[in-house]
């Protein structure tokens, strides 16, 4: 009896081990075709793989069709692989679940068949390995550090009073020019100046621990940005709206994933 209740602890920590580590990524993708086929899709096997895994509650994607977050940051999803070691006599294979470095974060135990027609036979094997993810009641929970962080308030009012005392100094010492231009012999015209002292819609970047904050003159956090694996890509989010903030064509834009949405170019200042 006592070693029937160690076994069963043992798969119970087990269990809870795997979950702990997939619960960590938003996405598994499958691919259009595994190395060891020759065409997309063989044998059914993409397609079975993508029901079984959306099936057990997993946000499944077929890889180069990736949603907006993924695109940004490919180390939110887990690559699924069928793993093939099928002899002339029987089909042996389990599935492998990579990181975004190709590491293994997890893998199945190896089923095996000897049914000689190959679809009926990888359906069997890929099935039967699936088992060890059934039952896991998976649900997204983003890694610690991978949590939107409570903005740090950074104060510009320095910076934005010396701006304006100097832009002060230059209108005393400059007044008789910006007011008063000689447009005959005894004539003149006042000019009211045109341009203001500071920039109301520049946004400064501060670091913060995973990216930067988008701060304006108030000052005020405008933006919180993720850093990615993708070089002049963050990812925000803001009012309960996902998005991206990408730089093109020397040009800083930021673009929320919903029906419509379209890039606004913002002016940031690193």
């Amino acid at each position: 009896m006592k070693k029937y209740i160690l076994l069963l602890l043992f798969a119970l920590g087990s269990m809870s081990f795997v979950l702990g580590q997939l619960n960590d990524y938003k996405y598994i993708i499958i691919p259009k075709k595994f190395d060891v086929f020759k065409k997309e899709n063989q044998f059914r096997t993409s397609t079975l793989m993508k029901y079984l895994f959306t099936n057990e509650g997993f946000d499944t994607v077929y890889d180069g069709s990736f949603p907006m977050d993924l695109q940004a940051d490919p180390c939110l999803g887990l690559k699924a692989d069928l793993v093939d070691d099928s002899t002339l006599f029987s089909t042996k294979a389990s599935i492998a679940l990579r990181d975004c470095n190709g590491v293994v974060v997890f893998e199945t135990y190896q089923a095996r068949t000897k049914i000689k027609e190959y679809e009926q036979a990888y359906k069997e094997v890929i099935s039967e390995a699936f088992g060890a993810l059934r039952g896991l009641n998976y649900r997204y929970s983003p890694k610690k550090k991978d949590k939107p962080e409570s903005p740090i308030t950074v104060s510009f009012k320095n910076d934005v009073k010396s701006l304006e005392e100097e832009s002060e100094a230059d209108t005393t010492m400059g007044s008789q020019q910006e007011t008063e231009v000689a447009v005959g012999d005894d004539q003149t015209v006042d000019i009211a100046p045109t341009m203001d002292s500071v920039d109301k819609d520049v946004l400064y970047a501060q670091p913060t621990e995973n990216g930067f904050q988008l701060v304006d003159t108030t000052p005020k956090v405008v933006y919180v940005l993720k850093s990615t694996s993708a070089p002049g890509v963050f990812l925000v989010t803001k009012e309960g709206r996902n998005g991206v903030v990408f730089k093109e064509g020397g040009k800083w834009y930021v673009e929320f994933d919903e029906k419509g949405g379209k890039a606004k170019e913002l002016n940031i200042k690193f």
